[in-house]
């Protein structure tokens, strides 16, 4: 009864931090905004959502019905996760202490500036997915606590699979919008010297 009664506040923990976070007045995290901003990004290139969300959801599917995974998955997919997040910050970090008042050419300063916002925008967006799936990683924990059934394993290996899957592809993003600020930064050194 006790392991019933904590499983359910546990959801319920779960349901009320959700509902607050997706609130539409939120002025503290706008999280539909983040994921608003990051949709944007594939405005100019429709198909693209194929490779980035149709794809992992098929890999999630074809996994889950395959694959029934044991607790040295889950901790290595926290380990990797950790690392991630680690990493999407130190960037944020970095990309945000740039000074980019010193750009004469006022386009090259408007496109830089948007190219910042995007890759702070992916990166929260990533943010978002790895406290997702850190958040996940505790129904896991209760899972070996509570018995649940198969086919709630199989959702949440799917879950699991689908949320990281795009969180690989989707450091590709990042990945190219920092080296299109690299690259702007050192072509202004170069045109400087």
């Amino acid at each position: 009864m006790i392991k019933i009664i904590g499983f359910a506040l546990i959801i319920i923990a779960f349901l009320i931090i959700i509902v607050s976070i997706c609130s539409r007045r939120q002025n503290f995290f706008n999280i539909r905004e983040i994921i608003r901003a990051h949709f944007a990004l594939f405005d100019r290139c429709r198909s693209q959502y194929i490779v980035f969300y149709v794809a992992p959801l098929l890999l999630s599917v074809g996994l889950a019905l395959i694959y029934n995974p044991t607790a040295k998955f889950y901790d290595s997919i926290s380990v990797i996760i950790s690392i991630i997040l680690s990493m999407l910050l130190a960037v944020l970090a970095i990309i945000t202490s740039f000074d980019y008042s010193n750009y004469t050419n006022e386009n090259t300063r408007s496109n830089i500036l948007n190219v910042v916002k995007e890759t702070t925008n992916a990166i929260m967006f990533e943010t978002i997915i790895c406290v997702l799936l850190l958040y996940g990683m505790v129904v896991v924990v209760v899972q070996d606590v509570v018995t649940i059934n198969a086919i709630v394993n199989r959702v949440l290996t799917g879950v699991t699979v689908f949320l990281f899957s795009l969180l690989i592809l989707d450091l590709l993003i990042v990945v190219k919008r920092i080296s299109r600020i690299i690259d702007v930064k050192l072509n202004e050194r170069n045109n400087r010297s």
